[in-house]
């Protein structure tokens, strides 16, 4: 559902007849890809704009100071944030809902995602940038793998959500999509046998259109990945047409600028 493109078009600009909103994204980003989730899920038609993270126009800081994706455009006004853009979507298009209608449920499946994204997260990260399995770092990965699986065994559900994949599912899935793949740089392995709740729900989420609609190329991801742990990824990776360099250190690995750059390029 989304005409997915590396044209850098402005907030502005209009949109394609019969698409609904425009959000800014990068092919290979987890955070842009919960917002993508949640589109495809409703069946939203949408423009998708890569951006190249190294290479941002200063306009982008307009309609996000952070200056990182995703950044979602709709009826005029500009959403930014991953779970804030996730949860505005959930509003703004309204069926399918996403989230339990009871409260108790909506607020677990909160919690669920919450876990991962203050615990979870940064584990994969670490390991990830360790580039091997540090025996400190793989520890710290799997205790946060067993909290997730203890709390779908506890939920008694084949999802976060309930029956059926929803908002909590896509909030976590991104990582769990790119363990097998930050694997063949780590080494790294879910173990089946000590958490099977978790892995079975992995092996059901592949089975799901919307996850099939959203996946990235693994192959891309390991190239990705190599360049990023180095401190200078590559962020038009995948793309038809790449720009020219930007001669400018990258102060970061999310491909923030120095203050002192800030209205460099146009």
């Amino acid at each position: 559902m989304a005409l997915i493109e590396d044209t850098l078009r402005k907030p502005t600009d209009p949109l394609q007849e019969g698409l609904e909103l425009r959000m800014y994204s990068m092919r290979m980003c987890p955070y842009a890809q919960r917002a993508r989730l949640i589109l495809a899920a409703k069946g939203v038609k949408y423009n998708c704009i890569n951006i190249d993270l190294n290479n941002k126009p200063d306009w982008f800081f307009d309609i996000n100071p952070y200056g990182e994706v995703p950044v979602v455009i709709h009826n005029g006004s500009n959403v930014y944030e991953s779970l804030i853009c996730a949860e505005y979507l959930e509003e703004a298009f309204s069926t399918p809902t996403l989230y339990s209608s009871e409260p108790v449920k909506r607020a677990w499946e909160k919690i669920y995602f919450n876990h991962w994204t203050k615990k979870g997260i940064p584990a994969f990260y670490s390991l990830l940038k360790a580039g091997h399995l540090d025996p400190e770092l793989t520890n710290r990965l799997n205790e946060h793998v067993s909290t997730m699986d203890q709390y779908l065994k506890k939920a008694d559900t084949p999802y976060f959500h309930g029956n059926t994949p929803g908002f909590s599912d896509y909030m976590i899935w991104p990582w769990f999509e790119r363990i097998p793949m930050m694997g063949e740089i780590t080494g790294y392995k879910t173990d089946e046998t000590k958490y099977p709740t978790i892995t079975a729900w992995v092996a059901r989420m592949w089975k799901d259109p919307v996850v099939q609609e959203c996946k990235i190329d693994s192959r891309l991801f390991v190239e990705h990945y190599g360049k990023y742990r180095t401190g200078r990824p590559d962020f038009t990776i995948g793309a038809d047409a790449k720009r020219a360099p930007v001669a400018e250190a990258l102060e970061n690995l999310d491909g923030l600028r120095d203050p002192k750059t800030r209205f460099k390029q146009t």
